[in-house]
């Protein structure tokens, strides 16, 4: 049976983060990922300096290219190319420690020992299982891992709606701009791309009952064809982004991180930042708990770990709520129109837009 130092399951932002960490630390690791290597989420993100200091460490000085605004695809295909650049290093005599990459593997059973964890792994090519044999596991999966057996996040926000896709043709707008229905209370926000190739479209709901997803969808294809965007170059996502968050944290050998801790709501916009933030520090504190001298301090400063991991991450939450209260009044920031019958020419910027952004993210850190 294969035995490693930490299992990271789920690489998106956070687990990129966790498994590059833990392998600088020297760790023997196993990095997996449900899906394939090709991330696919074009959802807009603001990197904080926090994040952006911990990927600098790292030796991923700027993943942003100068740009405050991002999108989530780009950070994870730039995190994930670092990975399979560490996976055919540690295929060389000079690698820091052995490191393995699995992509379409997802976690199938969770065996939490006193001094290691049982993982049963399921290969989605072949429907193959095998068991690894792990001192710690990272648990980057954004909550799938609570059906088997973890703790569940608890609701902790109202139904919030929100659909979103990203469309090829150019950019007509400089930064950012956006609309609001005053009588629906829906936001529309646009962001062009990566390097100005193409528009990403969010079509926000007022959060609370009243709205399913089937209908967001349709009122959102309805924008698309008034803004005539073209195509989707992916279907259009609409998910309930309610908060979730644990009520405690764990004090076992799985240590949470990311939305596995509590979901932070897209308004806000911190839930990568946090993520990769959390998987840093989970995989530095692993290394620190694993060279301690009894198992017992190996336990307690591993829990040590997950109860900071905890607390930090929900403040951001608890940032995020309070974004989410105020959203009446985010909403009036932007030009008024009647959704879903807007033209190009009723976008615009809200006032105040970028202070704000400095206030709520503080400023870029420079490259080193």
């Amino acid at each position: 049976m294969q035995q490693v130092d930490v299992l990271v399951a789920g690489l998106g932002p956070g687990g990129c983060a966790a498994a590059l960490a833990a392998r600088a630390a020297g760790l023997s690791t196993l990095a997996l990922e449900a899906r394939g290597p090709e991330a696919t989420r074009a959802q807009l993100i603001l990197l904080r300096p926090g994040a952006q200091a911990a990927l600098q460490r790292l030796g991923l000085p700027d993943v942003t290219e100068g740009r405050r605004t991002t999108t989530i695809r780009h950070v994870e295909n730039r995190l994930r190319a670092a990975l399979m650049a560490a996976q055919a290093e540690g295929r060389t005599a000079a690698a820091p420690a052995p490191f393995e990459l699995h992509w379409h593997t997802s976690v199938s059973g969770l065996d939490v020992g006193p001094d290691h964890v049982l993982v049963t792994l399921r290969d989605a090519t072949t429907g193959s299982e095998r068991q690894v044999r792990a001192r710690h596991v990272i648990d980057a999966a954004g909550g799938r891992l609570e059906a088997l057996g973890r703790p569940a996040r608890e609701r902790a926000g109202p139904t919030h709606i929100v659909a979103t896709a990203e469309y090829s043709a150019p950019p007509w707008f400089d930064g950012i701009v956006g609309v609001h229905d005053a009588q629906t209370h829906e936001l529309c926000m646009l962001f062009p791309t990566w390097g100005r190739k193409g528009v990403i479209v969010y079509l926000d709901a007022r959060p609370g009952p009243g709205t399913d997803g089937a209908t967001h969808v349709q009122r959102f294809e309805a924008l698309a064809r008034s803004l005539d965007l073209g195509p989707p170059q992916y279907p259009v996502m609409a998910v309930d982004v309610f908060q979730r968050a644990l009520s405690r944290p764990t004090d076992d050998r799985v240590l949470p991180i990311g939305d596995s801790v509590g979901n932070v709501d897209v308004l806000w916009g911190a839930g990568a930042s946090s993520a990769i933030e959390d998987g840093a520090e989970a995989a530095i504190a692993i290394a620190a708990a694993q060279r301690a001298a009894t198992p017992a301090a190996e336990q307690a400063r591993t829990r040590e770990a997950c109860a900071r991991i905890f607390a930090r991450h929900r403040a951001i939450v608890r940032r995020g709520r309070i974004v989410l209260a105020v959203r009446p009044v985010l909403e009036r920031a932007w030009p008024k129109a009647t959704l879903p019958a807007v033209q190009r020419e009723a976008v615009g910027p809200p006032p105040l837009l970028w202070p704000a952004v400095r206030l709520a993210f503080g400023r870029r850190p420079q490259p080193r």
